[in-house]
């Protein structure tokens, strides 16, 4: 991408610069290797994925859990519920349904390396399911920090 003899386009600005330049004269683009503008390459690791993949898992089971409570409260009521059990069960059980999702959610988005936040909060959810493979998933999030947009 040479404009003439020993110069370039800068591949900022477009302008002609030297050839041998370290940095635009018109718009500071800095082209040494390692230069505070340059940013490193991110390193992808396989931890993000892992742990998401632990939080969906416990999504999952919390999401069984909350299914399997509405239909116990559901069963209860046709057989004639008279301590109100049966609204209790299916409260419970739409809660616990709902945290489900949102740590299916935040397992999706450790996955995508995608909202930090969003990825932790799945995890700390994702804990009353499975504790343990909740909680592992959370710290290898929580490691990867760096790797999230």
């Amino acid at each position: 991408m040479t404009s003439g003899s020993g110069t370039r386009q800068c591949v900022s600005c477009g302008r002609a610069i030297a050839f041998d330049a370290n940095v635009c004269q018109y718009c500071g683009h800095d082209y040494r290797a390692g230069a505070p503008g340059s940013a490193p390459a991110k390193k992808k690791t396989a931890l993000p994925m892992v742990g998401g993949i632990l939080i969906i898992i416990a999504g999952i089971l919390e999401l069984i859990t909350g299914v399997s409570l509405i239909a116990g409260g559901s069963a209860l009521i046709d057989f004639g519920d008279f301590l109100g059990l049966s609204d209790i069960l299916v409260i419970c059980g739409v809660i616990w349904a709902i945290v489900g999702l949102v740590a299916l959610l935040g397992g999706f988005f450790a996955i995508k390396r995608q909202h930090f936040g969003l990825a932790v909060l799945g995890g700390i959810l994702g804990l009353g399911g499975y504790f343990i493979v909740a909680l592992i998933g959370l710290i290898l999030i929580a490691i990867s920090r760096e790797e999230f947009e």
